[in-house]
Protein backbone atom coordinates (compact mmCIF):
# COMPACT_ATOMS: atom_id res chain seq x y z
CA UNK A 1 0.00 0.00 0.00
CA UNK A 2 2.84 2.42 0.72
CA UNK A 3 3.35 2.67 -3.12
CA UNK A 4 0.00 3.48 -3.65
CA UNK A 5 0.30 6.52 -0.95
CA UNK A 6 3.47 7.91 -2.34
CA UNK A 7 1.34 10.06 -4.29
CA UNK A 8 -1.83 12.54 -3.04
CA UNK A 9 -5.49 11.45 -4.03
CA UNK A 10 -8.88 13.61 -4.10
CA UNK A 11 -10.97 11.08 -3.04
CA UNK A 12 -10.52 7.05 -2.08
CA UNK A 13 -13.42 4.29 -1.40
CA UNK A 14 -14.39 1.85 0.74
CA UNK A 15 -17.07 0.56 -0.78
CA UNK A 16 -18.87 -2.67 0.40
CA UNK A 17 -15.23 -4.09 2.24
CA UNK A 18 -14.97 -3.90 5.62
CA UNK A 19 -17.09 -6.73 6.05
CA UNK A 20 -13.98 -8.70 4.76
CA UNK A 21 -11.50 -7.24 7.12
CA UNK A 22 -10.38 -10.29 10.07
CA UNK A 23 -10.47 -7.30 12.57
CA UNK A 24 -11.16 -3.90 13.14
CA UNK A 25 -7.65 -3.02 13.48
CA UNK A 26 -6.70 -3.29 10.06
CA UNK A 27 -9.64 -0.72 8.81
CA UNK A 28 -8.31 1.21 11.58
CA UNK A 29 -4.54 1.04 9.75
CA UNK A 30 -6.22 2.05 6.55
CA UNK A 31 -8.20 5.03 7.62
CA UNK A 32 -4.43 5.80 9.17
CA UNK A 33 -2.53 5.45 5.86
CA UNK A 34 -5.19 7.14 4.11
CA UNK A 35 -5.46 9.98 6.39
CA UNK A 36 -2.44 12.34 5.35
CA UNK A 37 -2.51 11.34 1.63
CA UNK A 38 -6.61 11.37 0.96
CA UNK A 39 -9.02 14.82 0.86
CA UNK A 40 -12.56 12.73 1.37
CA UNK A 41 -12.68 9.52 1.94
CA UNK A 42 -16.37 7.70 0.97
CA UNK A 43 -17.55 4.70 2.34
CA UNK A 44 -20.40 2.51 1.44
CA UNK A 45 -21.35 -0.44 3.81
CA UNK A 46 -24.15 -2.37 4.67
CA UNK A 47 -26.46 -0.67 7.89
CA UNK A 48 -27.03 -3.29 9.86
CA UNK A 49 -30.74 -1.84 9.72
CA UNK A 50 -33.47 -3.23 7.47
CA UNK A 51 -36.24 -0.72 6.50
CA UNK A 52 -38.44 -3.44 5.04
CA UNK A 53 -39.48 -6.85 6.54
CA UNK A 54 -37.82 -8.60 3.76
CA UNK A 55 -34.29 -7.51 4.92
CA UNK A 56 -34.82 -8.86 8.99
CA UNK A 57 -33.35 -11.90 8.00
CA UNK A 58 -30.28 -10.31 6.14
CA UNK A 59 -29.63 -8.26 9.37
CA UNK A 60 -29.90 -11.24 11.62
CA UNK A 61 -27.44 -13.44 9.30
CA UNK A 62 -24.84 -11.16 9.23
CA UNK A 63 -24.51 -10.45 13.21
CA UNK A 64 -24.85 -15.12 13.28
CA UNK A 65 -22.10 -15.20 10.85
CA UNK A 66 -20.12 -12.20 12.96
CA UNK A 67 -20.63 -14.16 16.14
CA UNK A 68 -19.30 -17.31 14.57
CA UNK A 69 -16.22 -15.79 13.22
CA UNK A 70 -15.29 -14.54 16.69
CA UNK A 71 -14.58 -17.68 17.86
CA UNK A 72 -12.39 -18.45 15.01
CA UNK A 73 -8.49 -18.11 15.05
CA UNK A 74 -7.53 -14.77 13.65
CA UNK A 75 -6.44 -14.93 10.02
CA UNK A 76 -8.27 -18.56 9.59
CA UNK A 77 -11.51 -17.32 7.96
CA UNK A 78 -12.38 -17.33 4.09
CA UNK A 79 -16.01 -16.28 5.15
CA UNK A 80 -17.22 -13.04 3.41
CA UNK A 81 -18.59 -11.75 7.15
CA UNK A 82 -15.78 -11.89 9.03
CA UNK A 83 -15.49 -7.78 10.79
CA UNK A 84 -19.17 -6.49 10.78
CA UNK A 85 -19.07 -2.98 11.95
CA UNK A 86 -22.10 -0.44 12.71
CA UNK A 87 -22.30 2.94 11.36
CA UNK A 88 -21.44 4.24 14.36
CA UNK A 89 -18.62 2.11 15.05
CA UNK A 90 -17.29 3.05 11.92
CA UNK A 91 -17.79 6.85 12.50
CA UNK A 92 -15.95 6.92 15.71
CA UNK A 93 -12.75 4.31 14.25
CA UNK A 94 -12.56 6.79 11.01
CA UNK A 95 -12.77 9.92 13.72
CA UNK A 96 -9.95 8.21 15.72
CA UNK A 97 -8.15 8.44 12.71
CA UNK A 98 -7.98 11.60 11.81
CA UNK A 99 -11.36 11.87 9.22
CA UNK A 100 -14.59 14.01 9.98
CA UNK A 101 -18.22 13.15 9.15
CA UNK A 102 -19.54 15.28 6.32
CA UNK A 103 -22.65 13.46 5.51
CA UNK A 104 -24.45 10.08 5.18
CA UNK A 105 -27.73 8.70 4.33
CA UNK A 106 -29.10 5.59 3.75
CA UNK A 107 -30.14 3.58 0.77
CA UNK A 108 -32.65 0.71 0.28
CA UNK A 109 -30.63 -1.46 -2.27
CA UNK A 110 -32.60 -2.88 -5.37
CA UNK A 111 -34.17 -6.54 -5.24
CA UNK A 112 -32.10 -7.71 -7.73
CA UNK A 113 -29.30 -7.21 -5.15
CA UNK A 114 -28.51 -11.09 -4.35
CA UNK A 115 -25.86 -10.57 -1.13
CA UNK A 116 -28.76 -10.92 1.56
CA UNK A 117 -29.66 -13.92 -0.11
CA UNK A 118 -26.40 -15.20 -0.23
CA UNK A 119 -25.63 -14.38 3.41
CA UNK A 120 -29.09 -15.35 4.80
CA UNK A 121 -28.56 -19.06 2.88
CA UNK A 122 -25.17 -19.23 4.90
CA UNK A 123 -27.05 -19.18 7.74
CA UNK A 124 -30.06 -20.89 6.95
CA UNK A 125 -28.42 -24.29 5.45
CA UNK A 126 -27.49 -27.25 7.53
CA UNK A 127 -24.04 -26.87 6.52
CA UNK A 128 -24.14 -23.99 9.26
CA UNK A 129 -24.70 -26.53 12.32
CA UNK A 130 -21.77 -28.57 10.87
CA UNK A 131 -19.79 -25.78 10.61
CA UNK A 132 -21.01 -24.33 13.88
CA UNK A 133 -19.94 -27.69 15.93
CA UNK A 134 -16.66 -27.62 13.72
CA UNK A 135 -15.58 -23.99 14.95
CA UNK A 136 -16.62 -24.99 19.17
CA UNK A 137 -14.95 -28.49 18.73
CA UNK A 138 -15.23 -30.85 21.79
CA UNK A 139 -18.09 -30.13 24.40
CA UNK A 140 -17.29 -29.08 27.70
CA UNK A 141 -16.43 -25.18 28.91
CA UNK A 142 -18.10 -22.61 26.81
CA UNK A 143 -18.82 -24.75 24.32
CA UNK A 144 -23.02 -25.18 25.14
CA UNK A 145 -23.06 -21.38 26.01
CA UNK A 146 -21.36 -20.78 22.49
CA UNK A 147 -23.49 -23.61 20.51
CA UNK A 148 -26.86 -21.96 22.13
CA UNK A 149 -25.90 -18.22 21.11
CA UNK A 150 -25.08 -19.73 17.51
CA UNK A 151 -27.99 -22.15 17.49
CA UNK A 152 -30.66 -18.74 18.59
CA UNK A 153 -29.27 -16.94 15.75
CA UNK A 154 -29.64 -19.35 13.30
CA UNK A 155 -33.35 -20.12 14.57
CA UNK A 156 -33.95 -16.63 14.59
CA UNK A 157 -33.14 -16.28 10.89
CA UNK A 158 -34.86 -18.91 9.97
CA UNK A 159 -38.01 -17.62 11.41
CA UNK A 160 -37.54 -14.21 9.52
CA UNK A 161 -37.04 -15.76 6.22
CA UNK A 162 -40.60 -17.96 7.22
CA UNK A 163 -42.38 -15.05 8.23
CA UNK A 164 -42.54 -13.96 4.68
CA UNK A 165 -43.77 -17.16 3.12
CA UNK A 166 -46.94 -17.57 5.28
CA UNK A 167 -47.96 -19.87 7.84
CA UNK A 168 -48.84 -22.14 4.62
CA UNK A 169 -45.48 -22.39 2.89
CA UNK A 170 -42.87 -22.35 5.91
CA UNK A 171 -39.00 -22.48 3.98
CA UNK A 172 -40.48 -21.04 0.92
CA UNK A 173 -39.54 -17.53 1.79
CA UNK A 174 -36.42 -17.38 0.61
CA UNK A 175 -37.28 -16.03 -2.42
CA UNK A 176 -38.47 -12.91 -0.66
CA UNK A 177 -35.53 -12.25 1.29
CA UNK A 178 -33.94 -8.72 0.26
CA UNK A 179 -30.09 -6.95 0.72
CA UNK A 180 -30.39 -4.59 3.93
CA UNK A 181 -30.26 -0.95 3.87
CA UNK A 182 -26.66 0.64 2.49
CA UNK A 183 -24.63 3.31 4.68
CA UNK A 184 -23.29 5.65 2.86
CA UNK A 185 -20.83 8.09 4.33
CA UNK A 186 -17.95 11.36 2.79
CA UNK A 187 -15.23 12.17 5.34
CA UNK A 188 -12.74 14.80 5.37
CA UNK A 189 -9.69 14.76 7.00
CA UNK A 190 -9.72 16.31 10.40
Amino acid sequence: MSDVLDVEYDVAVLLHCIYYFPTADVLSESLKALSPKVKTLCIAEYALQSSLLAQQAHVLAVLAQQALEALKPRGSSQSNVQTVLSPRAIIALASECGWSLVREKLITPDAALQDGKWEVGTVYSSQWVNDVDEVLGEEGGDHDRHKAHMMAARDATVAAVDSLSGEAHRGKGMDKVRTMDVWCAVFERS
